[in-house]
């Protein structure tokens, strides 16, 4: 598969986001919060929905926005894609991703997003979210930090399933592959055989 990060990615695949036909993930292998290439974070969301999930955090609205945009302005020239793996935004990211694979109801929440959308834009079987983050403009790339870096599962499902909830129209009705906000929902046959678990070595 050839695509963009978080393509999350996620962040966000977003999140071995396969809906109709979906298998349990292998367990996670041990990453480093290090940057990491853009197969490699669809990988591991995928992989830490079988994670272990660490104590809760807790921040408000104001916080977490003022948080994100220093860190957009920490790193000027970095995309939302690049952004995810910067060290105050990785670590807190893959706390984030522990915490969701612990939660089976907001996994479902996702997936019955992707399946909504694959069904109203004709798609047979298996579908699964691919988001590509790199074209984000400021204010979602604020979102989508934001979401991450509140290491609240709920958070983060609210932001994707909004994003999957906008794209709707465009990659329905208006017969676009992607959406301009990046969502794309494709088929995804590996979801009803073996999950997605190329995270190297």
């Amino acid at each position: 598969m050839n695509t963009p990060a978080f393509s999350i990615a996620v962040v966000l695949a977003a999140i071995g986001l396969a809906s109709c036909g979906k298998s349990t993930p292998a367990a996670p292998k041990t990453a480093a919060p290090a940057p990491v290439s853009e197969p490699r974070i669809e990988s591991e969301i995928a992989n830490a929905l079988s994670g272990s999930a660490p104590a809760p955090t807790a921040a408000s609205a104001g916080d977490l926005q003022r948080e994100a945009e220093g860190i957009m302005a920490q790193y000027p020239g970095k995309t939302a894609a690049d952004l995810l793996n910067v060290p105050e935004v990785n670590v807190k990211l893959r706390n984030l991703l522990g915490k969701l694979a612990q939660d089976k109801a907001l996994q479902q929440r996702i997936n019955s997003s992707v399946d909504l959308a694959a069904q109203i834009k004709g798609l047979d079987g298996a579908a699964r979210l691919d988001l590509d983050i790199k074209g984000y403009d400021k204010a979602r790339t604020s979102r989508m930090l934001q979401a991450a870096l509140s290491e609240d599962p709920n958070q983060l499902v609210a932001f994707l399933v909004g994003e999957i909830g906008e794209a709707a129209p465009d990659i329905s009705y208006g017969g676009m592959e992607r959406a301009p906000n990046g969502v794309a929902i494709v088929p995804n046959p590996a979801a009803a055989t073996t999950p997605k678990t190329d995270l190297p070595d």
